[in-house]
């Protein structure tokens, strides 16, 4: 028996669609404010011609250690301070440098302790949460649960404890009590357990990395709904992560991410530092009266993913205490810091220095993804 073809709908003549929409309260043309940047230096945007993370998204810096990475991660405070974004600053790698932090730019305060007569560094315009504070804050929490115990539920800060503190930090931005656009970093990812390794006291990698879908919630939704013309504020996020290779048997060693791909899928801009095979830098030294002061590091940087301008260009950088440098202007920064180099090769201001690039080299990136 032939079947009967189905009945076309027929539209009443007197249906207007965005009538419906708007008794729906659905808007017909979703509107995202204008894109912005949390500014990085000059040699940022020479290299990658970008000027930095763009707000209201996910951005990933990636590579190998010591290759520079943690320069964007300085950069990024300082450049997110600077157009009155608060920088909401996790650092679990356990590195944080606060002389790092101030000859890139960062604002801080000193104060003297009065026990010990100490001047104590300490933030200002920004939150910084280290591992310690971490653990000290959510050390009771049971996420197994989504309790908070009269006892620590394990001896170490967790990944999941990370994505609370963000979302706690956006609900009080809700509520009013912290009324700044936020710029989230993160340094480092694959630097903590999940709650489950860490409640087993050991370390399984596939349980860390399903650990980062309690990210979802705020890369997929809390970040990017911060972009629509009606949200109040503009969040952002930066992530640090380190590599490592796959070499899959006998073929082409493929990039992977310490601590997982979650952010790696979730990021619209990634930005590669220093080789795919290996670190792939050069160091930057100066000499004199046979001590030695390693002054900055030259590596290639590669815009790998961009999901926000389209542009994914290779360049060279080079990393100094003070920040991002274009290689082509190392001479300008060697004469404008002169005396800050004399200092930490502890010489006299007319002592001369000898400047050397240890050998290295800085390779194309041909690994895959």
């Amino acid at each position: 028996m032939a079947k009967k073809a189905p009945k076309k709908p027929v539209a009443k003549t007197n249906f207007d669609l965005n009538t419906f929409l708007d008794s729906e309260n659905i808007k017909t043309e979703p509107k995202d404010k204008e894109l912005t940047w949390v500014p990085l230096s000059k040699a940022w945007h020479d290299a990658l011609k970008f000027p930095g993370f763009p707000r209201g998204y996910v951005s990933l810096v990636r590579g190998f250690s010591n290759t520079g990475k943690s320069t964007a991660f300085y950069e990024a405070i300082a450049g997110a301070q600077k157009i009155g974004d608060l920088p909401v600053v996790i650092e679990t790698e356990g590195n944080w440098s606060w002389d790092h932090a101030k000859q890139v730019g960062v604002e801080y305060l000193e104060e003297v302790d009065e026990t010990t007569g100490e001047i104590v560094t300490k933030p200002k315009n920004f939150i910084l949460m280290r591992s310690m504070d971490l653990y000290q804050r959510y050390k009771n929490y049971d996420y197994s649960d989504s309790k908070m115990k009269t006892k620590p539920t394990r001896n170490q800060p967790v990944i999941e404890d990370v994505a609370r503190f963000m979302t706690e930090m956006i609900d009080k931005q809700t509520n009013g009590e912290l009324p700044y656009n936020l710029c989230f970093l993160w340094d480092s990812i694959g630097t903590l357990n999940g709650y489950r390794s860490a409640t087993a006291n050991g370390q399984n990698n596939q349980w860390n990395a399903g650990a980062m879908n309690c990210f979802g919630p705020l890369v997929n939704f809390l970040i990017p709904s911060s972009r629509r013309d009606d949200s109040d504020y503009t969040n952002t996020l930066v992530c640090v992560q380190k590599i490592w290779l796959d070499a899959m048997g006998m073929g082409q060693p493929v990039v992977k991410h310490k601590g997982g791909e979650f952010m790696f899928f979730n990021s619209r801009i990634i930005v590669h530092v220093g080789g795919s095979q290996s670190h792939g830098t050069k160091k930057l030294k100066a000499t004199a009266l046979g001590q030695e002061f390693l002054y900055g590091t030259e590596a290639k940087i590669h815009c790998v993913k961009n999901h926000i301008t389209g542009i994914q260009k290779n360049g060279v950088i080079a990393s100094t205490p003070h920040g991002y440098i274009n290689p082509a202007e190392i001479d300008e920064y060697k004469k404008e810091h002169k005396k800050f180099i004399h200092e930490m090769l502890n010489v006299e201001y007319d002592v001369e220095i000898e400047y050397s690039e240890e050998e290295g080299t800085i390779e194309d990136d041909d690994s895959r993804e």
